[in-house]
């Protein structure tokens, strides 16, 4: 068999395991074997990159959403976790899940902690916070923790978080059904401080600070953006050294 034949063989049982096509080239109860070890690996898969999604259907529903999930998104790289970047949006898009709205907003926070825990690391150079007393904060950025990310949302997707990743705290569920209920917009900042991924409320100020100094804005003109807010630099710079979401700063000359 030629390597083209070869390549195109591979490629037709690939289909055929997807159920991509009818597959009768190949025997039935074979397909059958690759394609229950197929759904059992990209639900377990899943399962570890979107936690919250997975508490919040049960195990039944999480079994379906998976295999229709595999069926319309197949695996196309490597490594079961670099795959699954779709779902929340397939989710958001899926009548299926009309009644539990946030489920999509859910997957998005689950899946920017499961990148953020892949994340490269970053070491810290506090040393580098000299620079602030040195230079032009013009001139200067922020050095954030590997895997930092916002997530604005209109559903209380901190509080949801909260509820289903602390140990069981039934305060913690009341609180989250409440904010549903009422139909609190949250915005969570994602950040790892160390090998597990975090997630906390922000508030608008820090959250506009937050956007601008994560997007590579200079922190002059972050600063001179939330002027008008009560977000204090004072306050915060402590808190984000500290909670390890801040590494350092850079020059931009440098850049």
């Amino acid at each position: 068999m030629s390597r083209n034949d070869s390549v195109s063989a591979q490629s037709s049982l690939m289909s055929a395991i997807y159920g991509q096509s009818e597959g009768q080239a190949f025997e039935a109860q074979g397909l059958a074997v690759y394609r229950r070890s197929l759904a059992a690996n990209a639900k377990r898969a899943l399962e570890v990159s979107f936690p919250t999604v997975y508490q919040l259907v049960g195990d039944d529903c999480f079994t379906l959403l998976s295999n229709h999930f595999l069926h319309v998104h197949p695996l196309a790289v490597g490594d079961w976790g670099e795959w699954g970047s779709e779902l929340p949006a397939w989710i958001a898009t899926n009548a299926d899940f009309d009644e539990v709205p946030y489920l999509g907003d859910c997957a998005q926070l689950d899946w920017l902690c499961h990148q953020c825990e892949r994340a490269a690391d970053i070491s810290a150079d506090l040393a580098s916070l000299s620079l602030l007393t040195e230079h032009d904060t013009y001139q200067l950025s922020m050095q954030f923790c590997s895997g930092a990310a916002l997530l604005p949302s209109q559903h209380p997707v901190v509080d949801i978080w909260n509820a289903h990743h602390t140990s069981s705290d039934e305060d913690l569920f009341a609180q989250a059904s409440n904010s549903i209920t009422n139909q609190n917009s949250q915005t969570a900042l994602i950040w790892r401080p160390e090998w597990k991924a975090q997630v906390s409320l922000l508030c608008p100020a820090e959250q506009l600070w937050l956007q601008r100094t994560l997007a590579g804005q200079s922190i002059g003109a972050a600063l001179d953006e939330v002027g008008n807010t009560n977000f204090s630099f004072e306050t915060w710079l402590p808190q984000a050294i500290q909670s390890g979401l801040l590494r350092g700063i850079k020059s931009l000359k440098n850049n």
